[in-house]
């Protein structure tokens, strides 16, 4: 028979490994493009590339000089910010009537958004590419806006349910009493108690924004080309340039990273906030 302390240390040191095959598994892939945007292309395509590994910028230097890709860059910012924007303005107070508002039907048209999140964008992609080109926003920051903020709307709506469920309806009763308006009450009761919840639900749509590529490399030629789709323009017909397309995509991980840091005390309250019982 085998000691509960033996079982204890098994259990443990069997969840350590997990999870030092999960960092190494996300860790890795992460590491090669870094090291690859420093590299030359002799190097990268060596089969021993550390052998002649000589760190250079010139990769970097490449994809902000001859591709411009501050143009992309700051492409993506504005299109996933506006749209982030506009799919919580319109999502929150979505929410806040889903979970306060039990009338009959409700469930069944909150399922009906929810499916909508589950829509292949593929299956879309040729009616909105007509719909756009008959309202002349085919390669538009508008056009992605727009196409960007409908899509995220359904997921934010969603996601807000559950926190809005968790505040106490008597606030609600009460600030009602106070003659509060329902849009007073959720402008300066409930968002403020569910902001972790709002920042939390901002940065994930934001970051669906941010790596979208499919709608983005579709109803775009050359003026609202995001970041995502500069990256894509190294897979060329004479090859892949490994180096230029590691670089790219280094940066694109920096605002993420950023955002996170930035506002992490946030974003953790908010992930715990709808899952606890208030």
């Amino acid at each position: 028979m085998i000691s509960s302390d033996i079982k204890a240390a098994i259990s443990k040191w069997g969840g350590h490994t997990i999870l030092l095959a999960y960092l190494l598994f996300t860790i890795i892939p992460i590491a090669w493009f870094l090291t690859a945007s420093i590299e030359p292309p002799s190097a990268i395509q060596s089969p021993n590339p550390f052998a002649s590994f000589t760190p250079t910028l010139q990769n970097y230097i490449d994809v902000f000089a001859k591709l411009n890709l501050m143009r992309f860059i700051l492409n993506s910012l504005i299109i996933c910010s506006v749209a982030t924007l506009i799919s919580i303005l319109a999502g929150v107070p979505a929410a806040y009537g889903f979970a306060r508002l039990k009338t009959k039907g409700m469930e069944r048209l909150s399922l009906w958004i929810l499916s909508n999140r589950m829509l292949p964008p593929i299956a879309v992609v040729i009616p909105l590419y007509l719909l756009l080109g008959q309202l002349g926003l085919l390669d538009t920051q508008i056009g992605l806006i727009i196409i960007y903020s409908a899509f995220n709307l359904p997921y934010v709506v969603w996601t807000m349910i559950s926190f809005f469920e968790e505040i106490p309806i008597e606030l609600d009763e009460a600030a009602a009493l106070d003659g509060s308006s329902l849009l007073g009450i959720l402008c300066r009761i409930m968002v403020p108690i569910a902001a972790p919840g709002i920042i939390a639900t901002a940065i994930f749509a934001f970051i669906l924004c941010w790596s979208e590529f499919l709608f983005a490399v579709i109803f775009t030629s050359s003026t609202a080309q995001t970041l995502p789709v500069a990256i894509a323009s190294f897979v060329t017909d004479r090859g892949i340039e490994w180096g230029k397309m590691s670089a790219a995509g280094s940066v694109l991980i920096v605002p993420l990273t950023v955002l996170f840091y930035s506002i992490q005390r946030f974003l953790i309250r908010g992930l715990s906030f709808g899952a606890v019982a208030g």
